[in-house]
């Protein structure tokens, strides 16, 4: 069966838009996967190397050790293919007293408390067993089904540079597993005073939101192209002219051209000398505004990533600043404001119970007055550290000049007097510590006070903090007075 010249132009012109639209299709797709998951990999390398910088590595190398000496004797290793079987649930047990330690606790409070100011599903601590091949959880700050300390993965083919060269860490990777979808992951070396890389900061980042914006941007980019082409199928079915071979070679030599990765090198579609008055023309304009429209919008959404990227870095950095007491590096006034707003919110859809803390520095103005507001503040900083230290499972805030308040939630609020009781017994240490050791200003008193809250007494967060400061001033009197409770 013959064609037709006009046939074999339609037929071509169908198939050369066809493909130039596809290509258009994947190369735009193709800039925004890449340009996403260059932005997610940096976000997990930063968050992991600060991540590495931040946690204590006493703790860490004592949890590390410990962890390796449990492993040691633990019998045949269970990796975590197992999870959920009785053999797994039993070697994890081995493990088990490693998580109620001090250090273990300290690290998941540091973690958690990172997880909770970022964008992060997870972080977590583990080390490298090179013989072995394993990866060996530490600390995993996950709010569901963690990984127990002791748990072992595999490492992964793309990862094993690390069991030769164990300071290249796990630079950020993306996987697509059934179970936890599209994630970016980092890892950054954590190293001991000597300079040995102690265990890894690991942290996990969803992408599964923007890959699904992806896809509906696909879709949606389909959709237009496979229009356009539809239209322009019609401009070419019903022209059939002479002196057309010429400008169909122009234009599959353009459309050839269209997906080089040098886009200064290449031929563009404005380019082509087509002024044939007819379909021809008219297709070769609408490439040209195709062009156009694909390269504008590409470069748009480059545009617009970056700019969200800068707004997002310059937001986050400007609501922790308002958000951090100068001083003492602790939340401020404005955070607990929040906070009572967001307690006053779930005391209304009947949440979870709280209760409030109010901690006082003593004879602020005496130090001020006799060794200077240096010392004083110096003061506040100890006495910050000490709360932060007790209160590990609730969030601080230095709301006035000496004054402090805990707002107690989970283990503390269980715990309360336990720990009340564990910090006067910190601050009459630094009472009886000789003047060899403690410095006057570090020698901080303080009285504490605390309440929790009661629906029959109370009718908001405000009340329990009354009480709580009622109960202070109560302390402050019997410490005056040497009538304090031990």
């Amino acid at each position: 069966m013959k064609f037709s010249l006009g046939n074999k132009v339609v037929l071509l012109l169908v198939s050369l838009v066809v493909a130039i639209s596809g290509i258009a299709t994947v190369v735009s797709y193709r800039v925004v996967d890449d340009m996403n998951s260059k932005h997610y990999m940096d976000k997990a390398n930063d968050l992991s190397a600060t991540t590495a910088s931040i946690i204590n590595p006493d703790d860490a190398k004592k949890l590390r050790d410990g962890t390796l000496e449990a492993f040691n004797t633990a019998g045949p290793v269970v990796t975590s293919d197992d999870w959920g079987t009785p053999e797994f649930e039993a070697y994890v047990a081995h493990y088990a007293q490693l998580q109620e330690t001090p250090e273990c606790q300290r690290l998941l409070a540091q973690l958690r408390q990172l997880q909770d100011v970022n964008n992060a599903d997870c972080f977590y601590l583990a080390f490298v067993i090179a013989s072995e091949e394993h990866f060996v959880y530490l600390v995993d700050a996950a709010t569901e089904d963690p990984c127990p300390t002791g748990c072992i993965d595999p490492i992964y083919d793309m990862n094993k540079g690390v069991l030769t060269n164990p300071e290249i860490g796990f630079p950020a990777y993306i996987t697509d597993t059934p179970e936890y979808g599209w994630l970016v992951t980092s890892g950054t070396s954590v190293y001991d005073k000597d300079g040995n890389v102690i265990c890894y900061a690991f942290v996990d980042i969803s992408m599964d939101m923007i890959k699904g914006q992806q896809q509906q941007y696909f879709m949606a980019l389909a959709g237009g192209v496979l229009g356009l082409t539809a239209l322009l199928s019609l401009v070419a079915i019903s022209y059939v002219r002479r002196s057309i071979v010429r400008p169909i070679n122009a234009l599959s030599v353009a459309a050839q051209q269209y997906n080089t990765s040098d886009r200064d090198a290449r031929s563009t579609f404005e380019e082509l000398d087509i002024h044939t008055k007819d379909e021809i023309e008219s297709l070769c304009n609408s490439m040209i505004k195709m062009e156009h429209d694909i390269d504008t919008y590409i470069d748009n959404l480059v545009e617009t990533q970056e700019k969200l990227k800068d707004t997002r870095i310059e937001a986050d950095m400007m609501n922790d600043l308002a958000h951090r007491d100068a001083l003492t590096g602790i939340r401020n006034k404005l955070a607990y404001d929040q906070e009572i707003l967001r307690l006053e919110t779930e005391r209304q859809e009947d949440s979870e119970s709280f209760g409030i803390a109010v901690i006082d520095l003593n004879d602020l103005k005496v130090t001020n007055d006799r060794y200077g507001h240096d010392k004083g503040d110096l003061s506040l900083q100890r006495l910050s550290d000490i709360i932060c230290s007790v209160f590990v499972h609730s969030p601080v805030f230095r709301i006035g000049g000496d004054e402090f308040v805990v707002i107690l939630r989970n283990n503390d609020y269980d715990k309360i007097e336990e720990l009340a009781a564990e910090f006067r017994s910190r601050i009459d240490e630094l009472g009886q510590a000789s003047s060899d050791d403690v410095m006057p200003w570090e020698r901080v008193s303080a009285a504490v006070g605390y309440a929790l809250y009661d629906p029959e007494l109370d009718d908001g967060p405000t009340s329990v903090f009354r009480r709580a400061d009622e109960h202070m001033y109560e302390n402050k009197k019997q410490m005056k007075n040497g009538n304090a409770p031990r």
